[in-house]
C-alpha cells in the first residue's frame, strides 16, 4: 500500500515540476516572439521609409529563418511587396494602404 501511495506522489511532484518547466521555456519562447514582432513594427514605422526590402530587415531581425520572419512580419502588420526587379519589400499596411 505504501508503495502505491509513494508512486502516486512521486508521478505528481514529476507531472507538477515538468509542467512548471514546460511552461517557463512556453514563457520565454513567446516573449523573443512578442519582442520581434514589436522590433519589425518599429523598424517599419520608421519615417524615412515606407517600405524596406527582405534583406533589410533580415540583417536587423536575425535569428530566424526567411519563412518565420515573414509571419513575424504579418503578425507585425506588414505585407509583401515587389519591386520592379523581383526584390521583395515589406511594409506597414497602415502605411503602405494606397499601393495594395
Amino acid at each position: 500500500m505504501w508503495e502505491f501511495v509513494t508512486a502516486v506522489i512521486v508521478a505528481a511532484l514529476t507531472g507538477y515540476i515538468t509542467f512548471r518547466v514546460q511552461e517557463e521555456r512556453l514563457k520565454k519562447e513567446l516573449k523573443t516572439e512578442f519582442m520581434a514582432e514589436k522590433v519589425a513594427k518599429d523598424l517599419l514605422s520608421n519615417e524615412r521609409w515606407a517600405k524596406r526590402s527582405f534583406d533589410e530587415i533580415k540583417k536587423r531581425l536575425g535569428g530566424f529563418k526567411d519563412d518565420e520572419l515573414r509571419k513575424i512580419l504579418v503578425r507585425a502588420g506588414a505585407v509583401r511587396f515587389e519591386d520592379s526587379d523581383g526584390k521583395e519589400l515589406w511594409g506597414l499596411i497602415s502605411k503602405n494602404g494606397s499601393s495594395l
